[in-house]
């Protein structure tokens, strides 16, 4: 038989042999996983019961404080979550927890209910706000409630019975924005046309290995191999608290060592002989780290002083350079591990398949028609 829910009070379904079995979702276990609790009776009414029970008996140990505020409780939650993310995440979350804490802080951390969130969440939206964002924030009120519960602070966590805004065409997820890949007409006059200097050249190495902007900015002469063979990822500039700071790389497979094509090693040899003495992209006279905003905005000038080239972010560099790998027929695990993905499903998002390469790939329906192997 189907099973049925029993009104957020567990599941309950009829076995073949005609007894009932129920199961409840207790929290997580310390590897993360859903805690579940089976129970089983010759009737539904009494499975029903067990699972009440077990519930009625768990709620009893739960202590609310009245007094405590969401807001005081949100400051003792980020301070918590400090050293489970990378400093540039944990800087990121102060904006999404300030929202949180202007429009819900005072009210107490026992008495929210999913309905203020739901009006939290409309507010956010009638003012403006993405729903990208309204969506962090409820995420995030999730975590704060789910750290209130296993404290023994609430009886039920009432960000996960808050609506899911829904897009104007009735999806739950916003479609990402696509960044796009230059093309080869565009990678050519890029190569002619930009200036032989530092900018110039990083550029050209960023089409040609794939590097992000904040693993370019941390790269030291040495990272470089003295043939300009290849290049050596182990760290990353990151922005915490709107300063760029030296951290390690996005991921565990994001430290790699990238080989550098012949035609683009002229450009990392620039890079070691002409960057800075500690980093490649330091301040002028000055070890200090260049940030990512100021990259930017000197790319995107040397990007529009040439005609017929779009102006792209710098991270389209890194799109560019995973499609041309794909269309040139390069398995999709090596290009994942060029890129420095820690999932495959995450590299196939950055291609961008020309109809030249889809028409190659349904050429071979032609042969196979023709009797060719």
């Amino acid at each position: 038989m189907g099973s049925r829910r029993t009104n957020g009070e567990g599941t309950a379904w009829r076995l073949k042999n005609g007894t009932w079995r129920g199961q409840l979702m207790d929290g997580f276990t310390d590897e993360g996983k859903k805690r579940i609790v089976n129970f089983s009776a010759e009737t539904k009414a009494e499975v029903l019961d067990q699972i009440r029970d077990y519930r009625n008996q768990t709620d009893m140990h739960v202590h609310t404080d009245k007094n405590l505020t969401l807001a005081e409780w949100g400051e003792i939650w980020y301070e918590d979550y400090e050293s489970q993310v990378q400093a540039s995440t944990y800087s990121g979350y102060r904006y999404t927890l300030r929202l949180i804490e202007e429009r819900l802080g005072k009210k107490t951390v026992a008495d929210i209910l999913p309905l203020d969130i739901n009006r939290f969440q409309d507010k956010l939206v009638k003012d403006g706000y993405s729903l990208s964002q309204v969506r962090k924030c409820r995420t995030m009120l999730i975590q704060i409630f789910d750290a209130a519960d296993e404290n023994g602070m609430i009886l039920r966590n009432p960000a996960r019975k808050a609506k899911i805004l829904k897009d104007r065409d009735g999806t739950l997820s916003a479609p990402r924005r696509t960044k796009d890949a230059f093309t080869e007409a565009e990678i050519n006059l890029l190569d002619e046309k930009l200036n032989d200097d530092l900018l110039g050249h990083s550029i050209r190495l960023m089409l040609n290995t794939g590097l992000r902007t904040q693993e370019l900015l941390a790269l030291a002469p040495d990272d470089i191999a003295e043939d300009g063979s290849t290049v050596n990822v182990n760290k990353a500039v990151k922005t915490v608290n709107g300063k760029p700071n030296m951290g390690l790389p996005k991921s565990i497979r994001s430290k790699r060592i990238i080989p550098v094509p012949d035609h683009a090693r002229s450009s990392a040899l620039y890079l070691r002989e002409h960057g800075g003495m500690e980093h490649i992209w330091s301040l002028p006279g000055k070890n200090a780290v260049y940030s990512v905003g100021s990259f930017r905005r000197r790319y995107y000038y040397a990007i529009g002083q040439i005609e017929g080239v779009r102006k792209l972010s710098p991270h389209c560099c890194r799109h560019t350079y995973v499609t041309r790998l794909q269309a040139k027929g390069v398995p999709i695990e090596l290009i994942a591990q060029l890129a420095g993905h820690s999932e495959i499903q995450t590299t196939t998002t950055y291609t961008h398949t020309s109809l030249e390469t889809l028409s190659g790939a349904v050429a071979v329906l032609d042969k196979n028609k023709n009797g060719e192997n």
